[in-house]
Formats: structure tokens, sequence, C-alpha cells
């Protein structure tokens, strides 16, 4: 049996806070999903997730969510894309490589 596999994406953004770099914001949303059981990759537009339940997903997404809020910003928005596929789960690199074996 295939181990199972749930994607998503994360993107995390400040507003209203007067400069429109977000790299210390992400890099804090980062630092929290380091303490979850999830494995991640960065991306300029957001952050792929594997975890293997979509409680993992969730409460990862979570954990980034309220790191930017612990920095004393106002308001967040956070948008998360979940792919919850039952049968024939493919992790991040292989749905990556199947991509790059079409090019």
């Amino acid at each position: 049996m295939t181990e199972k596999i749930v994607t998503a994406q994360l993107q995390i953004a400040v507003l209203g806070g007067g400069d429109d770099s977000l790299s210390r914001y992400i890099s804090t949303a980062i630092k929290a999903l380091d303490k979850q059981n999830v494995q991640y990759q960065v991306t300029p537009m957001g952050t792929a997730i594997q975890a293997k339940s979509i409680d993992q997903v969730f409460e990862a997404c979570k954990a980034a969510h309220e790191a930017v809020l612990d920095m004393g910003v106002n308001r967040v928005l956070t948008n998360i894309t979940i792919d919850h596929r039952v049968q024939g789960c493919k992790g991040l690199d292989e749905k990556v490589e199947a991509v790059k074996l079409k090019l």
C-alpha cells in the first residue's frame, strides 16, 4: 500500500503594513513550519507543504499563520490550496519530476 500524502500550497500576506517586502513575515512562517511534522518547499509565490494527513496540513498552516500574527501585525491574509488525492499519491518531488519529464 502506498503511503498517503496530502499536499498543499500556502500563501501568507500581511495587509496594511506599509512595507511591500514580505520576506521577514514569510521567514517567520517558515520557522513555524520547521517545528511541524511536514515537509515543505519555499517557492517565489508561496510554500508547498507535504504531510501524511490533512490534519497535519491544517496544523502546519495554522502554526505559520499564527506565527505571523504573533509579530504584532494587524491583518494577515492566508490562502491554502489542498490536493488530497486518495489513490496514486505523489509527493512534492514526484509532482515536479512528472512535469520535468514532459518538458
